[in-house]
């Protein structure tokens, strides 16, 4: 069967093995098979980079060996004010994820793991080695306004050792993305000189892959929800937020937004409910009736309208 009866310009492997100076049909086959392979490890090498700008877009921080840039998972973080009494706690989940949220104030972040030491004293001195943005570079932290926690916290191994050459060697931001570029054109300047269906094949199914990867990587959602006017747009300040939960009507916690008009709660499995209060405006509240996973950021933004509120 030839395939340029069905798609014109593209060649059978025996007219490619004439078209290449007599060259093998199984030579062909295992060219084809590099070409593959190079695809894959292509996407393989560059995964890393897609992995830490998705947990930056859902909002999560990261904790990570800073020999290896895999995740560090269950590493407990405790968040301590200047008078050393804890005011929030987190634990990374099993891929190194972790939301913190704390009050506007200066603390003092504490990083457990058996076998790692915090702070790093690896990835500070070599920020431009880790695909990982939004590093902290410090156990000091200032909070400015409401909002969920994403830095992304390196630790050390504890021996201080370097890992074996094929668990520590990795490439930084910048390379996977200049390897990405000119892998991908390399393999559509090769695809097109071959002109066979079996190329162009693997082509474009590492072309959709890539792209696939490529317009996931939107602009990721703030880590807090913002309360403005209904008409102007505006931040509003000094807007009561309280997070109730509302199977026995308790109430949570209490937030009071400041100039950037902005809150952030983090909650468990459960049902919820949340309202906004600033006088001038009418009441907003907002219904969470089932919220199914633990560590759940709840981050809306509302808008108030002036009036009177029901209330008063």
């Amino acid at each position: 069967m030839r395939w340029s009866c069905i798609w014109p310009g593209y060649r059978t492997l025996n007219e490619i093995r004439e078209y290449n100076h007599g060259m093998p049909t199984t030579q062909l086959i295992w060219l084809n098979a590099g070409f593959a392979a190079t695809l894959l490890l292509t996407a393989r090498l560059t995964r890393q980079l897609f992995r830490a700008f998705k947990r930056r877009k859902k909002g999560y921080g990261t904790v990570f060996d800073s020999a290896t840039g895999k995740p560090v998972q269950l590493a407990m973080l405790s968040l301590r004010d200047l008078h050393g009494q804890i005011v929030r706690t987190a634990v990374a989940d099993n891929i190194g994820r972790y939301r913190l949220l704390a009050p506007r104030g200066e603390y003092y972040l504490n990083v457990g793991k058996p076998g790692y030491t915090f702070p790093s004293k690896r990835v500070t001195k070599d920020k431009n080695r880790s695909v990982y943005e939004n590093i902290l570079p410090s156990p000091h932290i200032q909070i400015q306004d409401y909002g969920v926690m994403t830095k992304n916290i390196p630790l050390d191994p504890a021996n201080g050792a370097a890992p074996a050459w094929w668990k520590g060697w990795s490439l930084g931001k910048h390379a996977q993305q200049a390897l990405s570029l000119t892998i991908s054109l390399a393999a559509l300047a090769f695809a097109y000189w071959m002109r066979d269906i079996f190329t162009w094949s693997i082509f474009v199914l590492y072309a959709f892959f890539m792209l696939r990867r490529l317009f996931s990587l939107k602009p990721p959602e703030p880590p807090f929800g913002t309360v403005m006017d209904a008409e102007t747009k505006k931040p509003l300040a000094d807007v009561v937020v309280r997070i109730l939960e509302t199977r026995f009507n308790k109430l949570l916690e209490t937030q009071v937004t400041l100039s950037k008009g902005r809150y952030a709660f983090i909650v468990n499995r459960g049902s919820f409910m949340i309202m906004a209060k600033k006088p001038g405006y009418r009441t907003v509240v907002l219904k969470f009736p089932k919220i199914k996973s633990d560590g759940f950021l709840l981050a809306k933004n509302i808008k108030l309208k002036k009036g009177k509120s029901a209330e008063s």
